[in-house]
């Protein structure tokens, strides 16, 4: 299986990879979150109401020698707790 990368194993834990491209010397890797809500910062609260989406460009290491272009499609979600101060908050991704 040489030159060919499974899918599920360039995806952190909580991210799934929705496509992967070779563009020149780089590769461009989509991900997308697993989870379908978002949990308030503040409140602790899950929510699914989205409120808009824009993508995140994190560094990477290289991947058999050429560079590795990272794109997360992160989403803005509503809080809707009439307590919490907070009323958008970004999807949060774990550390790791």
């Amino acid at each position: 299986m040489h030159g060919r990368f499974q899918r599920a194993r360039l995806a952190p834990e909580g991210l799934v990879v929705v496509s992967v491209q070779s563009v020149g010397d780089d590769f461009q890797i989509m991900l997308r979150s697993r989870r379908s809500s978002g949990v308030c910062p503040d409140c602790g609260r899950p929510s699914r109401r989205i409120q808009s989406r824009y993508v995140r460009r994190p560094s990477d290491l290289p991947l058999a020698g050429r560079r590795v272009v990272l794109t997360i499609l992160a989403r803005r979600f509503w809080c809707d707790t009439v307590v919490c101060g907070r009323r958008i908050f970004c999807e949060q991704f774990d550390a790791g």
